[in-house]
């Protein structure tokens, strides 16, 4: 017999979830993700993130008892309530890896989700929850004023003033470069001239000496 259930099934059954978990509020935020419980959308810096409805079932889950222990169990319970899996503890341990590839996190430095050995699992971020959403776009340009970019600041005054030092030393080198071109120029013009005047006083010599009469 087949256990596969339709996508329609799916939204359903998450929004039978949903309903069933108590939020204090339409929002819930940890890090830099956002959770839409109305809509049931996840949301990270301000862009949707495409979450499989399994996996937002065992986030919603995980969010809704944050702090505390999650057995494997109760996510059975209620990822996979009228199905019986041999199999439990595959099906749990992939869709909490799947989940934790989602928000980018990993068992061995778990920044969101804690596996607890022989027991199940804990979400271990604090959540804000609210009926105002995050604006992101503002949180995200108040770091540019200070902090950290202070430094970038700095580092663009520095390559600044190095860009100002590289054009005034690129234009003494290219002044040097048409001095000293000027100056062979006035040589070898000079140089030129003296030996054509050389060359003029032998020619009239030699023509001297032809012209000039021999004696007796």
């Amino acid at each position: 017999m087949s256990t596969q259930i339709s996508p329609i099934e799916e939204h359903e059954r998450s929004e039978r979830l949903s309903m069933s978990l108590a939020f204090p509020a339409r929002y819930g935020r940890f890090g830099t993700f956002q959770v839409d419980f109305e809509r049931e959308e996840l949301f990270q810096n301000g862009q949707r993130v495409k979450v499989q409805a399994k996996l937002f079932q065992g986030l919603l889950l995980l969010v809704s008892r944050a702090g505390q222990v999650v057995t494997r169990e109760e996510v059975r319970r209620q990822l996979w309530p009228d199905a019986f899996l041999a199999n439990l503890d595959a099906n749990v341990n992939t869709t909490m890896n799947k989940l934790r590839l989602v928000l980018g996190d990993s068992p061995e430095s778990p920044v969101y989700i804690e596996t607890i050995p022989r027991r199940g699992y804990s979400f271990i971020a604090s959540v804000e929850f609210s009926n105002v959403p995050r604006e992101w776009s503002a949180l995200l340009a108040i770091p540019a004023l200070d902090g950290e970019p202070e430094a970038d600041v700095a580092g663009a005054f520095w390559s600044s003033e190095r860009l100002h030092r590289f054009a005034r030393v690129a234009t003494l080198l290219f002044a040097g470069m048409i001095l000293g071109a000027l100056l062979a120029f006035a040589w070898f013009s000079s140089q030129a001239k003296n030996q054509r005047a050389a060359n003029g006083a032998i020619s009239a010599a030699l023509a001297e000496c032809e012209y000039q009469p021999i004696s007796g």
